[in-house]
């Protein structure tokens, strides 16, 4: 599946060959795992014959509700709610782990796509791996990232949610809690900025935006949330909304 297979690598995480391929899913129908150029904006680039060893520090910059649904390199459709990511030149598909150098915080992705085509940005991330790394409000970050195996990447997204907004995590929260969901887009020490943010977040179309003040170690805060949302469809439609506007979204069970 990528440059090195599964039976070259160190398989440490107690998974076999199906249950990698399994968890991986690979939807990618362009195998780009050999040496190919090709040229961006009249600059030319080469692809690498192999992830394995690679390692590199840089910046990485994301990508979101623009291109969801589109196709990527790889042939598979890009869904800004998984761990995933653009590179110019490792094979198609690899796996990655990316460190937010600022912040220490990591995410396993699959590059799935090209590009930054930005001299100066290393990796493109998509939201989702943006938001688990806490890179969406500065946009770019510097990283450090290196080439982890298939059985790494499996293991990583088998014990952790590969889409931080998935319906699947909505049901699972309103199934088992029975409660009213609302999505906190937003908190603020002064009400202006929380009517500032209010007043965006409506202009983009989203229903049932309210403040609700809440005071937390003699301090007050002006919560921004949305809802209650009641239906899956509602869910998509705002997450989709609010996306365009980098903010860190959370899932709030009263």
């Amino acid at each position: 599946m990528s440059g090195c297979s599964l039976r070259q690598q160190n398989n440490s995480f107690n998974l076999t060959e199906q249950e990698v391929t399994s968890i991986l899913n690979d939807a990618c129908t362009i195998k780009r795992d050999t040496r190919q150029r090709y040229k961006i904006d009249g600059k030319r680039y080469k692809t690498l014959s192999s992830s394995k060893g690679y390692k590199k520090r840089g910046i990485a910059s994301w990508y979101g509700a623009d291109f969801d649904g589109k196709q990527t390199a790889c042939g598979e459709e890009y869904d800004m709610y998984d761990f995933t990511a653009a590179h110019k030149t490792l094979p198609l598909p690899s796996y990655l782990k990316v460190q937010n150098l600022r912040n220490g915080k990591t995410v396993i992705v699959k590059v799935n796509d090209r590009g930054p085509f930005v001299d100066d940005r290393l990796i493109d991330l998509s939201y989702a791996a943006a938001k688990k790394i806490d890179m969406l409000e500065s946009g770019t970050s510097p990283v450090r990232v290196f080439a982890v195996s298939e059985a790494e990447a499996a293991n990583y997204f088998k014990n952790n949610e590969k889409s931080i907004f998935s319906l699947s995590i909505f049901e699972k929260i309103v199934n088992r809690n029975k409660r009213s969901i609302t999505l906190q887009v937003g908190a603020f020490s002064n009400s202006d900025g929380a009517n500032s943010l209010k007043k965006r977040i409506e202009s983009l179309g989203v229903d049932n935006v309210f403040i609700s003040k809440a005071r937390s170690k003699r301090k007050t805060f002006h919560r921004v949330r949305i809802g209650p949302v009641k239906t899956s469809r509602e869910y998509e439609d705002a997450i989709r909304k609010l996306s365009s506007l980098s903010l860190d979204i959370n899932l709030i069970s009263d």
